[in-house]
């Protein structure tokens, strides 16, 4: 995670990456963290988030792309997308107030506009995004409109925070490869949208199993004995089991090329019957 706050900028950010080290071509989530980590209220208008586009080293994404955002506290902030690259954070009412630390918050603008509070700061969300194919560092621009002085005076400030992409092949892999959940399906075959550790007589003993490894991974599932399932080249990962049973171990083995060198991750979960059939029992 990247943060920065200097001399002039009224709030502090950070920036958080998954996978942590964004590899080039491949998809990838940013998380942006602002706060106030002074001693002084701070008052906000709106604070717009630049990200670089095109095919250089010294951008982040394709140009064209459509930036999926999201924001919480969801009920105090709207964000919007205003042109390749550009998006707009707002307060839902006309300021929002940022507590600094330590502090007894008593705000009562000049002009008398309206006053959110966000005394636990604010996350800008932007899933679902690919990085551009060109290996280099790119810096998010970020401009602030707040005051320090209850809202007599505003000012515009910019920070930038710098992001490293890699090639896939350099790229740390640890914090991708992970999330091995049981799903139970439904009368139609779809999964559930919650992970699930019982299966019950409804669920007819299927359910999908997902995980989180990057497209060139190759997969083995193991499970009750069976003959392994190998998987390749997939975005999302996920392969439907039947005939569960009885409880269930599952293990997953995620094999990567890296540098020359082969890295293996072992991935389990289990899942329990709430009516388990024994086909064979000797006591």
């Amino acid at each position: 995670m990247s943060g920065q706050r200097d001399s002039t900028s009224g709030l502090t950010y950070s920036l958080a990456t998954a996978p942590a080290t964004p590899a080039t071509g491949r998809p990838a989530r940013l998380y942006l963290v602002v706060s106030n980590s002074g001693t002084v209220p701070v008052l906000c208008k709106q604070i717009v988030v630049v990200l670089p586009t095109g095919d250089l080293a010294q951008d982040l994404v394709p140009a064209g792309q459509h930036l999926l955002a999201s924001v919480e506290p969801a009920d105090q902030w709207t964000v919007d997308q205003l042109q390749d690259g550009v998006l707009l954070t707002l307060p839902q009412d006309e300021t929002a107030a940022f507590p600094g630390s330590g502090t007894e918050l008593k705000v009562v603008p000049a002009n008398g506009e309206s006053v959110s509070l966000t005394t636990h700061g604010l996350l800008v969300r932007v899933k679902d995004l690919r990085i551009n194919a060109r290996t280099g560092t790119a810096l998010l621009r970020i401009r602030e409109t707040v005051s320090v002085d209850n809202g007599n005076t505003w000012e515009d400030h910019q920070v930038t925070l710098s992001v490293a992409k890699y090639p896939p092949e350099e790229a740390l892999t640890d914090d991708v490869v992970g999330n091995l959940a049981v799903h139970a399906v439904d009368t139609e075959g779809n999964p559930s949208a919650t992970p699930v550790t019982l299966l019950k007589p409804e669920h007819r003993g299927k359910a999908v199993l997902t995980w989180t490894a990057p497209p060139d991974a190759v997969c083995e599932v193991h499970y009750d004995g069976r003959e392994p399932a190998r998987l390749s080249g997939q975005e999302k990962w996920q392969l439907p089991v039947t005939d569960i049973t009885r409880d269930t171990h599952f293990r997953v083995q995620v094999t990567l090329q890296r540098s020359g060198e082969t890295i293996t991750h072992h991935l389990t979960t289990a899942v329990a019957v709430a009516e388990p059939v024994i086909p064979r029992l000797t006591v």
